[in-house]
């Protein structure tokens, strides 16, 4: 039964094992939780978490460059607010523990081949090929956000 809920039913399938595993936690003796499901669905869910931090440290870089590589394009400052704002996500929902599987190179990497493939006109300015910052500077709450997408452009 868990199996066939899980599968047709995701949503009620969570709301049946969340009540479980209440009754369970209260001491009660209860059947009918899918552990192995409940395992995977807490293990993606942290998954999901990090891939949520690395996508808008990708954004940030990439905006960042974009910024360092055509800084007298029309959209700079759109580019500049929206590397804040990532950036500033970023932090909001980093926990220490995804710094472990993090890899700030290779979101770097990923932002970099991104924005020298944008299809923008004028020109082009050098860009860092390596990131300029740690994943530990990009996250300190006292780093002044605009000082870091500076550096991440600039590589310096």
């Amino acid at each position: 039964m868990p199996d066939d809920l899980y599968d047709e039913d995701f949503v009620a399938w969570t709301e049946r094992q969340a009540s479980l595993l209440r009754r369970h936690a209260a001491g009660e003796r209860v059947n009918g939780l899918d552990w192995d499901n409940i395992i995977e669905e807490v293990e993606t869910l942290g998954r999901s978490e990090t891939k949520a931090v690395r996508s808008l440290l990708i954004q940030a870089i990439l905006h960042a460059l974009k910024l360092a590589r055509w800084p007298k394009n029309d959209a700079a400052a759109h580019w500049r607010e929206e590397a804040l704002n990532f950036l500033d996500q970023a932090r909001d929902d980093f926990l220490p523990s995804m710094g472990r599987s993090l890899d700030i190179q290779e979101c770097f990497t990923k932002a970099r081949e991104r924005a020298l493939r944008a299809p923008l006109d004028g020109p082009a300015q050098p860009i860092p090929e390596t990131a300029p910052l740690s994943l530990a500077q990009m996250m300190d709450p006292s780093a002044d956000l605009a000082q870091l997408v500076e550096a991440l452009g600039r590589g310096h």
